[in-house]
């Protein structure tokens, strides 16, 4: 059996940052080292593996095909070389450590703030950071290691790189303002409320795939947006103020900002959202991670509606 080759964490570091900027000269720049040495570091990585990571380009370097799936993985794997590091100087000066959580808009309004703050009154020298937004620019934070995980809508696709545990279960529906001409209608036609205005997501974010999968599994044509926002406040308080139709989590209309509107009955456009733990392959959670991730699905066992 051939032995495969050893590969120096530095020298991925060195193809990490010259993949990221596609430029030698700048890259060696910002890693403060002289360009032949960067040049010859890559030459050296590709030997290592027999392949070649990079083609020059009129501007710099741009990856080729082995080089981008190489990518992938160095960031996996730095990532994980960083939580160790924080991990063992948590360890070091007897802090608790740092959490970094991704959090998709109905979970920073709904159960996240009370678990961290349970958290904290536990565990007092904790740090967490929180980033809200749609689903796809934080799984590409997750995937770039800047996120130790997201809680969010389970992805549709890429389970090659993410892991997933279910934490709760909600409803997709059509909601309006609550003096919107089809409240109190039964059963309206799918036609009809796609024929209204409606004011939606970004196409890449999963709740306005799945109101488009939903449409065209039917044979209508995709609902055409008045209103695009990757704000989810801002689209609640203008749908509130308008004719305009939503399609979000029926949980939502608990909550303060969505207290002002009402579902609107649409059985066809119905579709159920599975959300949970989105971790990066493998489960390499650092401790203080791993801790409010407990909490989160303690809390979740009670409360299964997000």
């Amino acid at each position: 059996m051939t032995a495969k080759p050893a590969v120096d964490l530095r020298l991925l570091a060195y193809f990490h940052k010259t993949a990221e900027i596609g430029n030698i000269t700048s890259a060696a720049a910002a890693l403060n080292v002289a360009q032949p040495t960067l040049s010859k570091a890559i030459q050296q990585l590709e030997r290592q593996l027999a392949a070649t990571l990079f083609q020059r380009s009129p501007t710099g370097v741009v990856l080729t095909r082995e080089g981008e799936q190489l990518l992938r993985h160095t960031r996996l794997v730095l990532a994980q070389v960083s939580d160790a590091v924080e991990e063992i100087e948590a360890l070091r000066s007897g802090t608790a450590g740092r959490v970094r959580i991704g959090a998709g808009p109905s979970w920073v309004r709904r159960i996240l703030p009370d678990v961290v703050a349970e958290a904290l009154r536990a565990r007092p020298g904790l740090q967490v950071s929180i980033s809200s937004g749609f689903d796809e620019r934080m799984l590409e934070a997750l995937e770039n290691g800047e996120l130790d995980y997201v809680v969010a809508e389970e992805p549709q696709n890429r389970r090659r790189v993410f892991g997933f545990e279910e934490l709760t279960e909600d409803e997709l529906v059509v909601c309006a303002r609550a003096g919107h001409p089809l409240v109190g209608q039964r059963d309206v036609p799918t036609e009809t409320v796609l024929a209204m205005a409606w004011a939606l997501p970004p196409q890449h974010v999963l709740a306005r795939r799945k109101l488009d999968g939903q449409t065209s599994f039917r044979g209508h044509a995709l609902p055409e947006p008045q209103v695009t926002s990757t704000s989810l406040s801002f689209l609640l308080q203008f749908v509130a103020g308008s004719d305009a139709l939503i399609y979000t989590t029926r949980s939502l209309l608990g909550t303060a900002e969505g207290s002002g509107l009402v579902e609107i009955d649409v059985p066809e456009l119905v579709s159920t959202r599975t959300a949970g733990l989105i971790y990066r392959k493998p489960r390499l959670l650092t401790a203080a991670a791993e801790f409010v991730a407990q909490r989160l699905k303690a809390r979740c066992a009670v409360e299964k509606v997000n």
